[in-house]
């Protein structure tokens, strides 16, 4: 894929000489069509299958939440085609063959947002989990107000990604209580981030996981 600098071609779309074109925000890309081949089903592309199936399902399972919104503002600010195109192009290598998942590099929250530095979870009790951060509260990356989000994926359904929810705590505060729902699940895999008051930005996530006792 290559990026057109010819003006000529800026904003345009379909197919050009065995190329495909399309416009994202103010730049218009060029991409060779895909050959036929004879054999479509080698183990390569038999295993890319499984892990764009993989990602598209657990994608399906974040529309309409929240971490959908957060895929759709960081897609705007990358320049990206969309939410779901950017989830695709950082998640899709996180899944195998026989539901294997990379749990500890999914990318469930991206932006432009500033992580605090040092984080540490602790386990208090059974059902709580307490967070501090070290305050790095000074640009406007990072704002005292930015509020904590705590995403979870319980191994009973490995696919389905969900917005806990939780007290408001703030960048500025240091630390958090997050406790953990009920249920059948053995293992939580959490995702912490942050979004600006106003939930037009957000962060990257930090990833924990946790077993019940």
């Amino acid at each position: 894929m290559a990026t057109v600098n010819n003006s000529s071609l800026q904003g345009a779309s379909g197919k050009i000489d065995g190329h495909v074109a399309y416009t994202v925000g103010n730049k218009t890309y060029l991409r060779k069509l895909a050959v036929s081949i004879s054999n479509p089903r080698t183990e390569k592309q038999t295993a890319q299958r499984v892990k764009l199936t993989a990602a598209q399902t657990m994608y399906r399972a974040i529309r309409g939440s929240l971490l959908e919104k957060v895929h759709a503002i960081a897609a705007k600010e990358e320049e990206r085609r969309s939410g779901y195109h950017g989830f695709l192009h950082a998640n899709m290598n996180m899944f195998g063959q026989d539901d294997y998942i990379d749990y500890p590099r999914l990318v469930i929250s991206t932006g432009s947002l500033q992580l605090p530095f040092g984080t540490k979870a602790t386990r208090c009790t059974p059902e709580e989990l307490e967070l501090a951060w070290l305050d790095n509260s000074s640009t406007v990356t990072a704002q005292p107000s930015d509020r904590l989000l705590v995403a979870a994926i319980f191994n009973t359904e490995p696919y389905q990604p969900e917005v806990l929810e939780t007290n408001v705590f703030c960048r500025q505060n240091g630390q958090a209580s997050v406790l953990l729902p009920e249920g059948e699940w053995e293992t939580a895999h959490l995702y912490c981030f942050f979004s600006a008051e106003n939930r037009k930005r957000f962060s990257p996530c930090m990833y924990f996981t946790v077993s019940k006792l």
